[in-house]
């Protein structure tokens, strides 16, 4: 700006919307962004921070491209993260690693959010491969914020709001259930007013009947309740800069604390934060420490399965009953348990206390090489109790002996590293290589001891383990865990235009014997900056970067479930004080017996992958764009074999080498982000596409299958598809289920009638049983997409923030339960059932007990289990998080001595959504690592409304 002979200029300073300025850590090393040559993202904190979270995970979902985050509403519930697809077979070791400041962690529940000053995801071999075993499932290096040069500054931001659930479901009421209860009874052949075992038992209305209209239990609205969250962050930082000497400090504290929407679950957090450093000459020191306190109380059961299908009939509460609790009777049969009473009287909590963080050293023995000492630690304790009152939940189940268990442990992990830097430009040439040694050592403990027979005094237990009229079991485990690393890095670029990163790392791990212990890893990428060509230049200024790269390269994993943490698998596992009767005088003999088999021959398991991208800037970078191509393959996977139990293996998994994975996918990240004046706006997308595929297991044919029977995994196929026989439609008329024949003339469904589920006979054998299922979808997402918008004017700023899957499909239990009628449950009021007057293509006849036995044969079963008939798209469209602030202006908050800014704002998370998906929520983490998409209790996402504040002096 010309002074133009003014003697007073006013300068207003907008933000910068450029992105490729910034340095980045790659691994070990920093690196400009523009001349990095591996695939990397890193996450606009500030923005993602606008979304009320737990987790730093949580801000991640649909935020960066090749990063799936699926999560529950559960208080305090970490995400399930899975970076370019789920690379192992090995039912652990599947997320990614987390560096903070240093420190190696599997936890990111414990991190205050609110800490973070950077984050940065890598995705490919060439990135990821000097963190080695580790590195196999991608890397998230986060950088937590450090005092700045100048005045001390205190920061403030709180907020706090209510969460409810965003959906709930349409049942009958009592007089609606007793009236379909009575035609489901009738159409089974069965009396309802008959007190036999398979009867109504009376619950009906009219004459004969014990229907009570005074009992109509709204189950949802007893069970459901209004959430709270709240945040509380303070903190206190400040620094001193010099050419020789320079101090930074920054202490933060935050409370958080999450309660859930159904009665019971409750998460508290309370986190405590010393970041320091020192600068002295040459040498240089920082610390980062975080001390966190963790408690929390469970969710029990399958409440969210139980709470639709209990009766309307039976109250929450019935004195007549031990505990309390209304459970059904003789003459009003249920098989759920009550979802309330499951939260009261069992109590499952957990105490966690854990002190994590690192301490580096650096001395520069000249300005190019430095070498460095990272010591980092994370330690961990926890006192998790679970004390069950007397009393029944369940009708015809015995009552619940009151018990405590306690369960009290450690585990300590310690990291040393030792590097040493030469970071040099040499004319048109820079070269930044960086060598080092590693070890590090897991190991833990923990004891469990348990007490019964407690009884209440003045209708209060008294839960210690020194008052248990009754000692149960008491038990321990310790075991251990050690890495030793030898690992290389390095970049290279010429006039910023070619550029070359190779990394390496050879990995020693105690997990496997000493024939197969050590594993070499290692990776490279090529870089070429077309827009730093003077014939590009020229051509085409408004280009302002355009960047081709390439790479390849190997990580391994070592990461396996099993027993001590998958320490000891190439060991047999055998069980002490097993007792034996001997001889004709039945003698008690101890002993010992072998409860596994080892795993002798395990091995590194290996991932390679292949990776094209382009990054592009155009307009001084207001559009920007990243797209990338990937093919990730997992080799000598660490697979599960099924082993028979007389060959002594009673339960543990025994591992082999044999799977192979293949992930192959498309990326890309678009944004535009513009200043004009007052006015700011800018828009970023995201979009992930994920093929998954099995291509070799340990045995020919071999086929993984998962919870509940729903899902296999086998060669050709990705893993946990769905498995089931097809629902082909209902039978409208006799003629059609005499009709319905296989191709030698059996009729195939002899027992059904007019009204019936009809399953496909896909083998045509004239029968309808398991061998009839067949691959029906899949349950992982095969496109994943996300959408921030942001506008600014003057004080006020908004931000709007959609994510989307798509792909997928979902195994609906509870719509199995409502409408399967396999058993006493309630009805969904929105699905009227076939009959004569309502000749329903979709919805079978109301038929107590399904069919099943009653009929005499399940293939003519409305709730046959395995079919696709309770298989539903997953796909949505989420409006993630909104959020409308203003910022005071100056001329008001300069009034107050010190004050700096205040903004105040509100936020909606989770506000709607847009799918087919007719259960609580869309979004499910799964009963395991082969079904992921079977919906059995899924605690669901909450609909969020908070207010909150930020005040800076």
């Amino acid at each position: 700006m010309a002074v133009g002979g003014r003697t007073t200029i006013n300068i207003g300073l907008t933000p910068d919307a450029k992105a490729l300025s910034e340095v980045v850590v790659v691994g070990y090393l920093t690196e400009d962004r523009q001349n990095v040559s591996s695939s990397v993202s890193s996450l606009d904190v500030k923005e993602a921070n606008k979304a009320p979270v737990a987790t730093a995970t949580q801000a991640l979902q649909g935020r960066l491209p090749g990063v799936q985050v699926t999560g529950n509403g559960g208080p305090g519930a970490a995400p399930i993260v899975n970076i370019r697809g789920i690379g192992t077979l090995g039912n652990a070791g599947s997320g990614p690693l987390y560096v903070i400041d240093g420190l190696w962690t599997d936890n990111i529940r414990d991190l205050n959010p609110n800490d973070i000053e950077s984050l940065t995801v890598l995705k490919d071999a060439s990135s990821t491969a000097v963190y080695g075993s580790r590195g196999a499932n991608g890397v998230v290096q986060i950088t937590t914020k450090k005092g700045k040069a100048g005045a001390p500054s205190i920061n403030f931001n709180g907020y706090t709001g209510v969460e409810s659930v965003y959906k709930q479901y349409n049942l009958t009421n009592a007089s609606e259930w007793a009236d379909r209860a009575v035609i489901a009874y009738r159409n089974a052949g069965l009396d309802p007013l008959n007190n036999g075992q398979n009867s109504l038992a009376g619950a009906v209305k009219g004459p004969g009947g014990a229907f009570n209209p005074d009992i109509d239990t709204d189950w949802q609205k007893e069970f459901f309740q209004t959430g709270r969250v709240e945040d509380y962050n303070l903190s206190f930082s400040g620094g001193s800069a010099g050419e020789k000497n320079a101090t930074n400090f920054l202490i933060s504290g935050e409370y958080f604390h999450q309660e859930g929407i159904v009665k019971g679950p409750d998460f508290q957090r309370y986190s405590l934060r010393l970041n320091s450093g020192l600068t002295r000459g040459r040498f240089r020191l920082q610390e980062n420490v975080q001390l966190t306190h963790l408690s929390a109380t469970l969710l029990n059961g399958n409440p969210f399965i139980d709470v639709l299908t209990i009766i309307p009939s039976i109250p929450v509460y019935d004195p007549a009953n031990e505990g309390g609790y209304g459970t059904g009777s003789p003459i009003l049969n249920t098989f759920a348990t009550n979802p309330i009473g499951a939260q009261e009287l069992l109590q499952r909590t957990q105490s966690d206390n854990r002190l994590a963080g690192n301490i580096s050293a650096e001395y520069s023995f000249f300005d190019f090489l430095t070498y460095r000492l990272n010591v980092a630690g994370d330690g961990h304790t926890y006192s998790n109790a679970d004390a069950q009152k007397s009393g029944i939940l369940r009708q015809n189940t015995r009552i619940n002996t009151s018990s405590l268990n306690e369960f009290l442990g450690y585990d300590l992990f310690l990291l040393g590293e030792n590097t040493l830097n030469f970071n040099k430009r040499l004319g048109d040439h820079t070269v930044n290589a960086l060598v080092g040694v590693s070890e590090q050592s897991f190991r833990a403990h923990n004891i469990q001891a348990g007490g019964q027979g407690y009884t209440p005094a003045g209708g209060q237990y008294f839960f210690e383990l020194s008052a248990a009229p009754k000692v149960g079991v008491v038990q321990g485990t310790s075991y251990k865990y050690t890495k030793r690393s030898f690992f290389a890095q390095a970049t290279y670029d010429y006039k910023n235009r070619y550029l070359l990163s190779v990394s390496g790392r050879r990995d020693g791990s105690s997990r496997f014997t000493e024939d197969n212990r050590w594993g070499n890893f290692g990776a490279a990428s090529i870089g070429w900056r077309i827009s730093e060509e003077d014939f590009f230049k020229n051509s085409l200024p408004q280009v302002n970067n355009l960047k081709l790269r390439a790479s390849y390269g190997a990580n391994g994993n070592d990461a396996v479930a099993g027993a001590a943490g998958g320490s000891y698998l190439t060991q047999a596992i055998v069980g002490q004080n097993v007792n034996y009767v001997i001889g004709t005088d039945q003698r008690i003999v101890n002993g010992s017996s072998q409860l596994a088999l080892p795993s002798p021959d395990i091995r590194w398991e290996e991932r390679y992958t292949k990776d094209a991208g382009l990054d592009l800037g155009l307009f001084d970078d207001r559009l920007t764009l990243s797209t990338d191509y990937y093919i990730s393959e997992t080799r000598n996977a660490l697979a599960p074999v099924q082993v028979l139990t007389y060959l002594g293996h009673f339960g543990a998994t025994l591992f082999q080498n044999a799977g192979d994975i293949e992930n192959r996918g498309f990326e890309l990240a678009l944004g535009y982000h513009e200043n004009k004046n007052a006015f700011t706006y800018g828009a970023d997308f995201t979009l992930t596409t994920v093929k998954n595929e099995v291509t070799s297991l340990p045995v020919v044919g071999q086929v993984l299958e998962g919870g509940e029977l729903l899902t296999r995994s086998e060669v050709g196929r990705s893993l946990g598809e769905f498995y089931l026989i097809p629902f082909d439609g209902i039978f409208q008329s006799p003629d059609e289920v005499a009709n319905y024949k296989s191709s030698n003339g059996t009729v195939i469904q002899p027992f059904a009638s007019a009204g019936d589920v009809r399953y496909r006979d896909t083998n045509d054998d004239g029968r309808i049983n398991n061998s009839d299922a067949v691959y029906s979808g899949k349950s992982i997402p095969n496109l994943l997409m996300g959408l921030n918008l942001n506008a600014g004017y003057k004080g006020f700023d908004l931000s709007v923030f959609f994510n989307s899957a798509s792909g997928n499909k979902i195994y609906n239990q509870a719509r199995r339960d409502l409408e399967g009628y396999a058993g006493p449950n309630n009805y969904n009021a929105d699905v009227e059932p076939w009959s004569v007057e309502n000749p329903s293509s979709s919805t079978p006849r109301l038929l107590q007990g399904g069919g099943a036995g009653n009929l005499g044969l399940a293939a003519a079963s409305n709730s046959l289990f395995n079919t696709t008939r309770w298989l539903e798209d997953g796909s949505y469209i989420r409006l993630r998080n909104i959020q409308l602030g203003y910022t005071l202006p100056q001329s008001l908050t300069s009034k107050v001595p010190s004050l700096g800014s205040v903004r105040v704002y509100v936020t909606g998370r989770n506000v709607f959504t847009i799918t087919d998906y007719t259960g609580f929520d869309p979004e499910i983490t799964g009963t395991g690592f082969y079904s992921r998409g079977v919906d059995i209790s899924s605690y669901p996402n909450v609909r969020s409304f908070t207010g909150g504040i930020q005040v800076n002096f």
